[in-house]
């Protein structure tokens, strides 16, 4: 599932284009994004999309939701997680990310990992703060766990690890870099 790498270069494009002409139309947005995917994406084996797919693998799918929503949010300039939803975001992948990936390094006894594969309690859990959030209205957190469990039933990505679908290093690292830079984000 490349369409994850795909949002990515769009996102680079339109990073790019509001740096270039900050005062660019909804149209001239549009069109750069069909420009670049004849270049970077599916007509070409050897395209940008599938040299990073080879170099890194598919984005989860938390990843890619939050690709198209800054996507979306650039062309059209709307945004959809309030600043509360965004803070949660925010450092609930950090701290899953200091405790996971250490963890699953091989620091301490305890293997996070390994629980990714068809644990129904993992499952529920998610499916349970799926819950929470919609009850919270924080909607965009609430679709992403149901969409990260329906993607691994239907085997989405190529792993078979529910991890793979909820957490990768880039939106660890982004988030991260996001963090320290604003000082805690209090």
């Amino acid at each position: 599932m490349t369409v994850g790498l795909t949002l990515f270069f769009y996102w680079l494009r339109l990073v790019w284009l509001r740096k270039v002409r900050p005062d660019a139309s909804l149209k001239v947005k549009v069109g750069s994004l069909f420009v670049i995917s004849v270049f970077i994406v599916y007509p070409f084996p050897y395209s940008p999309v599938w040299w990073l797919r080879g170099l890194t693998g598919d984005l989860s799918i938390v990843s890619t939701v939050l690709l198209l929503l800054a996507v979306i949010n650039m062309v059209w300039g709307k945004t959809w997680m309030n600043p509360q939803e965004n803070k949660l975001l925010l450092w609930g992948i950090v701290l899953l990310g200091l405790l996971f990936y250490p963890l699953a390094l091989g620091i301490g006894h305890i293997d996070p990992y390994a629980w990714g594969y068809a644990n129904p309690y993992m499952i529920g859990g998610l499916l349970l703060l799926s819950l929470l959030a919609y009850l919270r209205h924080y909607y965009v957190i609430a679709a992403m766990f149901v969409g990260v469990v329906l993607a691994w039933d239907m085997r989405l990505l190529e792993s078979v690890n529910i991890w793979d679908y909820l957490l990768d290093p880039f939106v660890f690292f982004i988030f991260l870099w996001k963090l320290v830079r604003c000082r805690g984000c209090t």
